[in-house]
């Protein structure tokens, strides 16, 4: 087996962690919401974990070894981490708001 193959198949593996926790995490309780639940809870770690799950994933099923994210002997990002890092933010502080707009929708105090 190659590296190559070996990243991609981590990346599918991010992949399906990643959908799977957003399915538990985030659409479960947005389902309970929706279903007029009484108490709804869920974690905001998600918004940040399922992100970085997805992102990451995408990226090493896409990019394999290809492209480094990080400088190992320097312990830092590289530019292409550092993208990543801004997509995760992005994407973690959009599915939020998005949720907490839904929620507040539906008559909960999102907090």
């Amino acid at each position: 087996m190659t590296m190559t193959f070996l990243y991609r198949l981590g990346g599918l593996a991010c992949l399906a962690i990643g959908v799977f926790m957003g399915w538990i995490a985030i659409l479960k309780p947005l389902q309970a919401a929706q279903s007029h639940a009484p108490v709804v809870d869920y974690d905001v770690k998600a918004f940040a974990f399922v992100p970085m799950m997805l992102v990451f994933g995408l990226f090493f099923l896409i990019g394999g070894d290809r492209w480094p994210y990080r400088d190992v002997e320097r312990k830092t990002l590289t530019p292409a981490g550092w993208a990543l890092m801004a997509v995760i933010a992005l994407a973690g502080l959009a599915g939020f708001l998005l949720f907490k707009q839904q929620f507040t929708a539906l008559g909960y105090a999102a907090g």
